[in-house]
């Protein structure tokens, strides 16, 4: 009798282990899936939102929906002319004293400081898909993942032959360059005297990289922030940032990053209130970070601004817009 109920029992057991293992099989591929659409939606709001505006030392600009630019703040080396600049744009960045905006036809337009070539008047011609401004050096992604340098290379930031790679995404910080590899892992040269720009570059499974004076930052797919360089002030520290963030930006000695749900979180330093440690709430798609301020898009197309003002790169009020939000 004893071994008939042993044998009823280990039945059950053995029924119910296989009805696990077939929920287990059948829900893996669907939490899988879930997690791959994650982090395809996480890279897709990242690159689009990459470009859409931009903070520089004392200005920022950021691209209207008819693909003209808006610029606002110092104006002194004409690096933001207050009339803004009409043509087919679809990406701007800045520098410390000079922007650069990317063509529809994939060339580059340049104003603003140019001491070091950084912003040759008469643009940059090439078959770019992305820029990015260092204090007083320019990088442009071309469309077979290499990359092209100009202006300042002082520290190696802006090697004249430019970069050989299989790269899919740039970042320029004050003296030191990054780039996002197609496999994931980072590429960086140029000033690494604060771990910001490490020779033999970082491994990771990152989709979206950002830099700062002498911080740099990069986005893993599961949502989390790497930091390395410079932390003086919090701005990059060394275990990271956790968090479900989709965005990330780097000013000189402050960081910022959207998370799913619209709103940013901001770190490091905060003298001119630039990064509010309890964050920004809003409905934001794209962020950018300059020397002692913050702006962002919302979904609506209007920009807030937050931070050091002496110049009007940050109007507290923001900016209206309508600003190009590229579907996002």
């Amino acid at each position: 009798m004893a071994a008939a109920v042993d044998d009823v029992v280990g039945a059950h057991r053995d029924l119910g282990e296989l009805a696990y293992e077939a929920l287990r099989l059948a829900f893996m591929p669907w939490q899988r899936e879930r997690r791959l659409a994650k982090e395809r939606e996480r890279t897709r709001i990242a690159r689009l939102s990459s470009g859409l505006n931009a903070a520089g030392l004392f200005h920022s600009l950021a691209l209207r929906v008819d693909g003209s630019i808006a610029f606002w703040g110092s104006n002194c080396d004409g690096q933001a002319p207050p009339a803004g600049v009409d043509g087919e744009f679809v990406a701007v960045t800045a520098g410390a004293h000079h922007s650069l905006a990317l063509q529809r036809d994939s060339s580059i337009a340049c104003w603003g400081e140019n001491n070091f070539d950084q912003a040759p008047p008469d643009g940059v011609a090439g078959d770019f898909v992305a820029i990015a401004a260092g204090y007083y050096h320019s990088i442009a992604l071309r469309r077979d993942g290499s990359i092209a340098c100009w202006g300042r290379n002082v520290d190696g930031e802006a090697p004249p032959d430019g970069v050989v790679g299989d790269f899919v995404a740039i970042a320029a910080g004050e003296f030191h360059s990054i780039a996002l590899r197609r496999d994931g892992s980072i590429a960086c040269w140029g000033r690494n005297a604060e771990g910001q720009a490490p020779p033999a570059g970082v491994v990771g499974d990152f989709f979206a990289i950002a830099a700062g004076a002498h911080h740099s930052l990069a986005l893993r797919r599961d949502g989390s922030i790497a930091c390395c360089g410079h932390n003086d002030d919090g701005q990059a520290p060394p275990d990271g940032v956790a968090g479900d963030f989709v965005a990330i930006a780097a000013g000189s000695y402050h960081s910022l990053a959207i998370r799913r749900d619209g709103s940013i979180a901001c770190w490091g330093d905060n003298d001119e209130g630039q990064a509010p440690p309890a964050g920004v709430d809003g409905d934001f798609v794209a962020i950018a970070a300059g020397y002692h301020h913050s702006i962002a898009l919302r979904r609506d197309g209007s920009i807030a601004c937050w931070g050091y003002n002496a110049n009007g790169e940050a109007p507290p009020g923001g900016v209206a817009g309508p600003f190009m939000l590229q579907d996002l």
